[in-house]
């Protein structure tokens, strides 16, 4: 009969400050808490690194520990990360494939670095499983099963979004996680296809559990409900597209579309709201929104946090996500869940998240945002519809209490596949 792990260490050292992992550590964060309420008889150990140790004190619990593993002060620098970081300088100047080769290359370093810097620290725990919810299996040891979430393979599928340093480092964690864990989760159906096809993998390596944190925002505390006033946006009079800036999120043809919109029948008073960090892609897309003749129609108010978002979304007329690629596309969940009417693209894994609860358009096409945005506006029977079949949509991506028993049984199911298949899961598998 299979068991929980009575001890678990979680790689954490991916966690950077703030939120420049983006959704994957709202869901980590979120998925530790449940997995320490749910399986209070299981100690998981987070391996941190020194950025980040302190923030992630907030886990802590009676079930819940940290241990810090890297970047923690050395006596003198060590010879492979001065090269690392050397290497890393002159690759700029390198071509492209001799970048993508210098990043595996470099990968490779860092990894034996760390393990060797490690040594046997899973047994030194006690560990009876290792899971990477960032996909690395950096800290893997012979014979102790793992198991790794993959939330995309992006790069895969849209290359010239990325650095071919960046494309051979992900590469490289891709293919080590292939290879030596016991178990990968896929985020959604779209990513399980993706990574098995990619992966050459059988099929009973790889299993699809969702991320159910569709209340997040809808449960926030201290809702601010005077924000859309702050911004001057008055209520029901905006749609919203809450994206970081990346190349993939398609401000662009937003920007296009939303101007198409604006000449054929979108009132004069509707505005379109960009959320995200401020930084160099935000200020060329604000200059391209002033050279459309669209300044004052489009609003980029910065990182919205999570109650203020939750208000932000409650009161507009409607969220827009245009985006290209995405592993599940959890904002889509979120807007439900609020009672607000979504649009988004046809994409990836999103038709699979949205299922029947959103209007689908082809994020390729302008002129289909642009219908999508003034169906959302200018049909309010369509859009009544839209937020009841969203909400019961979003009840079923609720229960992060489920989410985290989906991924106590995959953990049982990894340790039971490295029992009958011990050659599988650790370090040199």
């Amino acid at each position: 009969m299979m068991r929980d792990p009575n001890i678990v260490a979680v790689d954490l050292t991916p966690v950077l400050p703030g939120g420049e992992n983006g959704g994957a550590k709202v869901f980590v964060l979120e998925l530790l808490r449940g997995l320490a309420a749910q399986a209070p008889q299981t100690r998981l150990v987070l391996l941190t690194r020194a950025e980040t140790h302190d923030e992630l004190a907030a886990l802590d619990g009676p079930n819940v520990e940290r241990r810090l593993v890297l970047g923690a002060v050395q006596p003198a620098p060590a010879r492979p990360a001065l090269w690392v970081r050397v290497a890393h300088r002159l690759a700029r100047y390198l071509p492209g494939r001799i970048r993508a080769l210098a990043s595996r290359v470099g990968y490779r370093l860092m990894r034996h670095r760390r393990r060797a810097e490690a040594m046997s620290l899973l047994r030194d725990i006690g560990a009876e499983l290792l899971f990477c919810p960032f996909t690395a299996p950096t800290y893997a040891e012979p014979g102790v099963p793992v198991v790794s979430v993959v939330h995309d393979l992006q790069y895969l599928s849209y290359p010239q979004f990325f650095e071919a340093a960046d494309i051979g480092h992900r590469d490289q964690v891709f293919r080590a996680a292939c290879n030596e864990a016991t178990l990968l989760v896929a985020i959604s159906d779209y990513a399980r296809d993706s990574v098995i096809r990619q992966g050459a993998l059988a099929p009973d390596r790889v299993r699809t559990i969702h991320h159910r944190l569709g209340k997040r925002l809808a449960s926030a505390g201290g809702a601010d409900e005077s924000v859309p006033a702050r911004l001057g946006l008055a209520r029901g009079r905006y749609l919203v597209y809450p994206a970081n800036f990346w190349k993939h999120k398609n401000h662009e043809m937003l920007l296009t579309a939303f101007g198409i919109a604006a000449h054929g029948g979108l009132p004069q008073d509707i505005r379109l709201v960009c959320t995200g960090a401020p930084g160099a892609r935000r200020d060329f897309l604000a200059q391209a929104a002033d050279a459309m003749g669209l300044g004052s129609r489009v609003v980029f108010p910065g990182y919205v946090p999570t109650g203020a978002l939750g208000a932000l979304l409650g009161n507009s007329a409607g969220m827009v996500f245009p985006s290209l690629y995405e592993g599940f596309g959890m904002p889509v969940i979120e807007a439900m869940a609020v009672g607000v009417a979504v649009a988004c693209s046809n994409a990836t894994s999103l038709p699979e998240i949205a299922t029947g609860a959103a209007l689908l358009f082809d994020p390729r096409i302008p002129g289909q945002i642009a219908a999508a945005m003034l169906a959302l506006v200018n049909d309010p029977a369509r859009r009544a519809a839209l937020v009841a079949a969203g909400l019961e949509r979003a009840a079923g991506f609720s229960d992060a209490g489920r989410m985290a028993d989906e991924y106590r049984d995959a953990f049982r199911q990894a340790m039971e596949q490295a029992s009958v298949r011990p050659g599988r899961g650790g370090a040199g598998a």
